[in-house]
């Protein structure tokens, strides 16, 4: 057989921002290719499913915003439109993969991944890579990478979730799988409907603002599957459909989106020597909405993608990887407005093959990563990126020295080449000639462990820059866009463990974010934000209670014209979930949000959830 990497246990702080239970054996994606976490030079958060379980997330959005160096807003509580940033970089430089397959929503304008409507229903595990990572996934991956890892069982299993609360909120969870003698079969369902509340204030003008509530609701199902004919060959497989409605506020007319979502991808591990292996991954995804105000919008977004990797095995600790891949992007939009004689339309497709190489090695304590890709875009033609990263460990004192540099370049966006868009006060048409943004980033990162004191901390300072923006122009009564500006971020992120007793666990972390642009750029970002919290078990009860803060930040209120810039408060919001093990079969479960019921924006003139209380039952079979 041929030889793997040793695939490590995670370092206490690859999720400092979770009470952890036991560390578990993961692989990363900071390398495409499984090494141990304390061995890559990236800034690497892994969030498990128990960990998703333990805090009591309902979607993606309420994991990410508990790790270091994201931040996240939406205009108005669950489905409702929101958006992360990374180390002070917005969503349209952050790309989303599931299972390594890309699922940005290209009908989209800057081509962000539809974070309101991504459930964590049948995820094994999420992976945030901070940094620039084109040299590995190529368009989008300039403030880093998301990977979402569907479950892949163990053993036959089959459980029930059960959840209500506030607001008429319910959820309905089903998974089942099923061991086979050469693979297996799971399939999940998950049903999540709620009344909400109004998703503006006062503030967000007559245009926008209603008092009513606006409720929310999915249904989601996947089946997956792995087949390995034999010891060399092993596929999997995931099918998934969703479908849902969210209701929104323009002002005093009725407001909703209609969305459908559906993925598949198929992936081959071939071994066909004792050191080369073979993967190969096919995907499609696509994504509709449908919205329904004042006008009548069509938002189509089909994203194919295919990718063929070898990797040759060195010796035992280096590896050379090579990957050629395909992804074709294909939009379908249109909106019209008869009230105020507007209409947008896009359709169009765009394509990027791709080739890079990759290369890893360890000796002593020392481990280093390089890699070099070449993009060729349909439109723009070619662009190279390249990564280089090290680790360093210091055995006897337990410390741990990573550094990570890396080019990275965001393609045009499909609206951005071909949109048009007219109104009564002029029109917005694409540029076909545009080309990419491009920036370079690069951070470092110490980490101490005191196995003693079961205590892990760590500091990391990053820096990105990004030139050749696509930012709009002005003509008289025509916009366009065009390459110029810069923007710089930089930063530190803080993040610490503690656990005093076998019973008490203590994490936290802080993150510092300065950004240098445009005023637009800046909005909506605190400069200072932490999360602090802990972890109690006792017997068959698990307490966790934590705290998260945002300093004040800056926005636009969008009620006045021009916009005017405002302030939005600094707030610390308290929240727990507590479980409670009748037995090996049942689980019982609550969890609070914003106790102190705080009053606070994460958008000017939107809502956020006052205190809630949800309760919930685990049924495992």
């Amino acid at each position: 057989m041929r030889r793997f990497l040793t695939v490590a246990t995670v370092v206490a702080l690859s999720v400092p921002a979770f009470a952890q239970g036991s560390e578990p054996e993961v692989t990363v994606t900071a390398t495409r290719v499984s090494v141990p976490v304390e061995n890559v030079g990236d800034d690497v958060d892994i969030i498990t499913q128990e960990q998703i379980k333990e805090m009591g997330f309902t979607s993606i959005t309420d994991v990410l915003k508990y790790v270091a160096g994201v931040h996240f807003y939406s205009t108005g509580g669950w489905g409702k439109q929101s958006n992360i940033f990374v180390q002070g970089l917005k969503g349209r430089y952050i790309l989303v993969l599931v299972n390594g397959a890309p699922v940005n929503d290209p009908s989209t304008p800057d081509g962000n991944a539809n974070f309101e409507w991504i459930d964590l229903d049948n995820v094994e595990k999420i992976e945030v890579l901070k940094g620039s990572q084109s040299a590995l996934y190529g368009s989008e991956a300039i403030a880093g990478v998301i990977n979402i890892i569907t479950k892949k069982p163990e053993k036959n299993t089959f459980s029930v979730r059960l959840e209500g609360g506030k607001y008429k909120t319910f959820k309905e969870n089903i998974y089942g799988a099923l061991r086979l003698k050469s693979g297996f079969l799971s399939f999940s369902a998950e049903n999540f409907k709620t009344n909400g509340f109004s998703a503006t204030n006062e503030k967000a003008g007559k245009w926008t603002y209603n008092e009513d509530n606006d409720p929310f609701h999915y249904t989601t199902g996947t089946v997956s599957f792995g087949y390995f004919p034999s010891e060399n060959v092993k596929l999997y497989g995931d099918f998934l459909v969703k479908g849902g409605y969210t209701d929104y506020d323009a002002g005093t007319f009725p407001a909703r989106t209609d969305y459908d979502r559906l993925f598949s991808d198929l992936k081959a591990e071939i071994v066909s020597s004792d050191n080369l292996s073979w993967e190969i991954l096919l995907s499609n995804n696509k994504e509709n909405r449908e919205s329904f105000d004042s006008g009548h919008g069509i938002y189509n977004g089909i994203t194919r993608f295919i990718s063929i990797s070898p990797t040759y095995y060195l010796n035992n600790n280096a590896f050379l990887k090579l990957s050629a891949s395909y992804r074709y992007e294909k939009v379908r939009s249109d909106y019209f407005n008869p009230i105020y004689n507007s209409h947008f339309t896009a359709n169009k497709s765009q394509f990027i093959r791709s080739l890079f190489i990759e290369g890893y090695t360890e000796f002593h304590s020392v481990s280093i990563s390089a890699a070099g890709r070449v993009d060729n875009h349909s439109r723009f033609g070619s662009h190279g990126t390249y990564k280089l990263s090290l680790s360093y460990r210091f055995s006897p004192t337990k410390t741990l020295i990573k550094g990570q540099y890396g080019t990275g370049f965001k393609a045009p966006t499909i609206s951005e080449l071909y949109g048009y868009y007219t109104s009564p006060y002029g029109k917005t048409v694409g540029n076909p000639n545009l080309d990419p943004e491009k920036s370079e980033g690069w951070n470092i990162t110490l980490q101490q462990d005191i196995p003693l004191l079961k205590t892990s901390v760590s500091a990391a300072y990053f820096k990105n820059r990004v030139w050749d923006r696509i930012t709009t122009v002005k003509n008289g009564t025509t916009t366009t866009y065009t390459n110029s500006g810069k923007l710089r971020t930089e930063g530190l992120e803080l993040k610490g463990e503690i656990s005093p007793f076998d019973f008490l666990k203590v994490y936290g972390n802080y993150t510092h974010t300065n950004v240098v642009g445009k005023e637009s750029d800046k909005l909506r970002i605190p400069k200072d934000s932490f999360t602090l919290g802990f972890k109690l078990s006792y017997g068959r009860l698990t307490f966790n209670g934590w705290a998260e803060h945002y300093s004040s930040r800056k926005d636009l209120d969008y009620s006045t014209w021009p916009a005017r810039v405002v302030r939005l408060s600094a707030f610390t919001t308290y929240n727990c979930y507590v479980s409670y093990a009748l037995n090996d079969r049942v689980n019982l479960y609550a969890k609070g949000v914003n106790l102190t019921d705080k009053k606070y924006e994460l958008a000017y003139g939107y809502n956020t959830m006052g205190r809630a209380l949800f309760v919930g039952t685990d049924f495992r079979f």
